[in-house]
């Protein structure tokens, strides 16, 4: 059985087409997978937060907060923040957060002093200014 240079081309452009039909839907599938591991992360955060405030008489973690919730034993590993904009960190930026409102990772409120974060002591967010992240 010969086959001809036609059959070739014709299978090389079907398995184009099936290819760009597929990937797009591959990376998007990759994309919606970070943005859950980012949302559990933070879930996973809020939580530790506040399982430490309750086992330490009201108070909340201070600017250590990654050092007091790993080593006391309240989650295991600071969790990564993927987004968009920004390259993959598990950083917890805690002060000059109205100077630093976009910078990737985690920022959390350590003070009760007002800024424009308009957030309260104890609170955790993702530190991006782009679309809905700081809103979560």
């Amino acid at each position: 059985m010969k086959i001809n240079k036609i059959e070739i081309v014709g299978a090389i452009i079907v398995l184009v087409l099936l290819t760009s039909l597929i990937l797009p839907k591959c990376f998007r599938a990759l994309e919606q997978s970070k943005e859950i591991a980012t949302k559990k992360g933070l879930s996973s955060l809020r939580s530790a937060i506040a399982v430490y405030y309750a086992y330490n008489n009201g108070k909340y973690p201070d600017s250590n907060i990654a050092k007091d919730l790993v080593d006391k034993g309240y989650i295991e590993k600071i969790p990564y923040v993927y987004i968009p904009h920004h390259k993959k960190s598990n950083y917890i930026t805690t002060t000059n957060l109205d100077n630093n409102t976009d910078s990737g990772g985690w920022a959390y409120k350590v003070e009760d002093t007002p800024d424009s974060s308009g957030r309260t002591k104890g609170q955790i967010w993702i530190n991006c200014s782009h679309g809905d992240w700081s809103k979560l």
